[in-house]
């Protein structure tokens, strides 16, 4: 019988987080997907449909970019689970809450994996 694994897009400016957040969710059994860009992430997400959603927040292009996109991921798929994946708040001190960014959790960079897989069984499982 085949099980589907539960599918994982990752949004990341960071090569090295997408390679190695990636590389350590699959290990744990996701089927993962990324991107280094918003508008890919975007249309990975309409192709595939995720269980659910790691994003970053800055992005080179655009500092507000990873904010809107939260905001356009809740907005077209509002039962999906956006997790923000940031190093805000530890190196750039930004003032604002999971609410105002619609994210079921807030992850801070380094991630420490066991965690995120916690997390993720959480609101998949």
């Amino acid at each position: 019988m085949y099980s589907k694994l539960p599918r994982i897009i990752i949004i990341d400016d960071d090569l090295d987080i997408l390679e190695t957040t990636g590389a350590l969710l699959q290990s744990a059994g996701f089927e993962i997907h990324s991107s280094d860009s918003v508008e890919e992430g975007l249309e990975m997400i309409a192709r595939l449909s995720p269980d659910l959603v790691l994003l970053d927040l800055l992005f080179p292009e655009h500092p507000s970019s990873g904010f809107r996109t939260a905001g356009t991921i809740k907005a077209n798929y509002p039962n999906l689970p956006l997790f923000v994946l940031t190093s805000i708040n530890r190196e750039y001190a930004l003032e604002f809450t999971r609410d105002e960014l619609q994210a079921e959790e807030y992850v801070t960079k380094p991630v420490r994996i066991e965690r995120l897989v916690e997390l993720i069984h959480h609101y998949i499982s």
